[in-house]
C-alpha cells in the first residue's frame, strides 16, 4: 500500500467460510485490541491488562488486513481485508477465527451494530457500503454511496450510519432500516477516518489531503469549523474532553480540546500513525504506528506515551478496534 494510506492493492481471491461461528468457552481476560497486520496478514490481539500480545491470529495469504471493528457486546469482531475481497470474523469469546465472508472487491472500513448481527463494510473500488449478515453469512444489501468509501461509523442505537467518502470529499449518511442515503455533506479534501461525538450531534471527518479536520452539525448536516491538524491526518479519537488525530506525516497525534477545539499540542508517537481508539476506561488512547510495527499507548491526561507494544508487520487498525471491559 502507497504512503497516502489511500490506495488498495486490486488482486486477491474471495475466500469462503472454513469454520463455524462462536462455539466454545467465554474468554477469561479482557478488553482485547485487535490490531490489524496488513503485511503480516495477521491480528495482533492485546490483552490491554497486561499491556502485551496475548495471541496472533494468521490470515489467509494475501489477505491484507486493514479495518477493524468490534461489536459492543463484544461478540464479534469482523476484520477488512481489502486485497482478499472478504470479512474476516472472529469470535470475541474465544479469540479464534470464525470464518471469512466474501465481501466485494475491495472493502476498507468497517463498522459492527451493537449486537454483532449485522456489519457494514465500505468498498473501495465499487463504491457502495455492504450490509453483512453475520449470522447468514453473507451480503445481504449494497447501498450506493460517494467514490472510494473509507471510514464507517454508527449511532449507538444502529439507526444512523455513516460513510466518509474519500474522493468525492463527502459524508453520506444512511438509514439503516431503509437502507438508504438520506444526506450528504461536503467536507475538507479527502475525508478517511470519522468520528462521532458522544452527544451524536457532531461529526468529525479526518482530510488526508486537507489536513485537517472538519466539523459537521448533525442536525444541520452542515460543516462549522475547519480545524488544521498537521500532515496527513487519517483517523480521529475522543476521551477526556479532547480529539485525538492521527497525522501520519508528523509521526505523531495532535491533541485539540474538543469544546474551543484549540491545539493542545502533538504526542510523538511511531512512523507512521494510522489507526486510533480509546480504551472503555476513557483515559488510555491506542495508536498502530504502520511503519514501526507498533502500537503506542497514550495517558488521556498527560499526553504522554506510558507504552509501546510491539505488533505484527504493518499495524493498521483502521476503526474501532478495542472491545468493551467484559463478555
Amino acid at each position: 500500500m502507497a504512503r497516502s494510506g489511500c490506495s488498495l492493492a486490486r488482486t486477491g481471491k474471495a475466500a469462503v467460510l472454513t469454520a463455524a461461528f462462536f462455539v466454545g468457552p467465554l474468554a477469561a481476560a479482557a478488553p482485547f485490541a485487535y490490531i490489524t497486520n496488513q503485511k503480516g496478514n495477521s491480528i495482533s490481539i492485546i490483552d490491554t491488562a497486561t499491556g502485551s500480545v496475548a495471541k496472533t491470529l494468521a490470515l489467509k495469504p494475501g489477505s491484507e488486513p486493514a479495518g477493524v471493528a468490534v461489536s459492543a457486546d463484544g461478540s464479534r469482531v469482523c476484520i477488512a481485508n481489502p486485497t482478499g475481497k472478504t470479512v474476516t470474523v472472529i469470535d470475541g469469546r474465544t479469540q479464534q477465527i470464525a470464518g471469512d465472508i466474501p465481501a466485494g472487491t475491495g472493502p476498507v472500513g468497517i463498522a459492527v451494530d451493537s449486537h454483532g448481527r449485522f456489519a457494514y463494510a465500505a468498498d473501495w473500488y465499487e463504491h457502495y457500503l455492504a450490509v453483512l449478515d453475520l449470522e447468514a453469512r453473507g451480503v445481504v444489501a449494497r447501498i450506493p454511496v460517494g467514490h472510494s468509501p473509507a471510514g464507517v461509523v454508527l449511532t449507538r442505537d444502529g439507526s444512523r450510519i455513516y460513510v466518509a467518502n474519500r474522493d468525492d470529499n463527502s459524508v453520506s449518511e444512511i438509514d439503516a432500516k431503509t437502507r438508504a442515503v438520506t444526506r450528504t455533506v461536503a467536507v475538507g479534501r479527502h475525508p478517511f477516518g470519522i468520528l462521532l461525538d458522544p452527544s451524536e450531534r457532531i461529526l468529525y471527518t479526518a482530510n488526508v489531503e486537507g489536513n485537517d479536520v472538519s466539523v459537521v452539525n448533525l442536525a444541520r448536516m452542515q460543516v462549522v469549523r475547519t480545524v488544521a491538524v498537521g500532515d496527513r491526518p487519517y483517523a480521529l479519537a475522543a476521551a477526556a474532553g479532547r480529539l485525538f488525530v492521527t497525522v501520519q506525516y508528523d509521526n505523531a497525534v495532535t491533541v485539540l480540546d474538543a469544546e474551543k477545539l484549540t491545539t493542545l499540542g502533538k504526542v510523538a508517537v511511531g512512523e507512521y500513525p494510522e489507526g486510533i481508539a480509546t480504551h472503555p476506561d476513557g483515559k488510555r488512547i491506542y495508536v498502530a504506528n504502520w511503519f514501526d510495527n507498533t502500537v503506542s499507548v497514550i495517558d488521556a491526561e498527560t499526553l504522554r506515551v506510558v507504552a509501546t507494544i510491539p505488533t505484527g508487520d504493518g499495524s493498521r487498525a483502521f476503526g474501532e478496534f478495542i472491545g468493551p471491559r467484559s463478555l
